[in-house]
């Protein structure tokens, strides 16, 4: 309840004057209520090992890329840390900024150059190539958790999304080409980097 207290404020207060919902979330303009500092989102790199057990292989889920070691990854945030400010963590207490950077339901691999492609655009801008369901359905997911917002034009595309996906498309990414063998896949991720470890992406999100 404390993660989302300051982000179910600010909906609540939206709600109550009027403002659109959809699908439970406020429709508003993105607003920088705080300046953004990228250290207030920092997360371990020992992350990276839970997410490929929770994918189930190291794949890219945008692309159906299968990877050799995670050395050919990067972290990404399906909503992006900058774009999860705007939207109403800026409000929020430093634990919950914390929480959502290392937020396993907003949290999956890919390439660098399709990471940096992405950025902090939303999905009114970039859409992936594989498994839109299942990113368009994350997305709403994470926003509810954090009680953040939606804007008009995210929202518009998510919904295109969305209208098209059966129930099942949305629960996990799929991509038959790219699986191999779990076992051999995770003790690449035991590398050098230390428990204590801090992941910054090189490029500003």
């Amino acid at each position: 309840m404390r993660r989302v207290l300051a982000g179910a404020m600010v909906c609540c207060a939206l709600v109550g004057s009027g403002e659109e919902v959809w699908r439970g979330l406020v429709v508003a303009p993105e607003f920088r209520c705080a300046p953004y500092d990228r250290s207030d989102y920092r997360y371990p790199r020992t992350v990276e090992e839970a997410i490929v057990r929770e994918l189930g292989d190291l794949f890219g889920p945008y692309t159906c890329t299968r990877f050799g070691s995670t050395r050919d990854t990067e972290i990404e945030h399906m909503v992006a840390l900058s774009e999860a400010h705007d939207s109403g963590l800026c409000a929020a207490d430093p634990g919950t900024r914390r929480r959502f950077a290392r937020e396993l339901r907003n949290l999956t691999v890919a390439a660098p150059s399709i990471n940096r492609s992405k950025g902090a655009r939303d999905a009114s801008e970039w859409l992936p190539e594989s498994n839109r369901c299942w990113f368009a359905g994350r997305i709403v997911d994470v926003r509810l958790a954090y009680g953040l917002t939606i804007d008009r034009g995210e929202a518009d595309a998510l919904d295109a999304v969305l209208a098209g996906c059966p129930a099942g498309d949305m629960r996990e990414p799929f991509c038959p080409a790219a699986r191999s063998v779990l076992r051999f896949v995770l003790p690449l991720l035991r590398r050098a980097d230390g428990p204590g470890a801090t992941a910054t992406p090189s490029a500003p999100r």
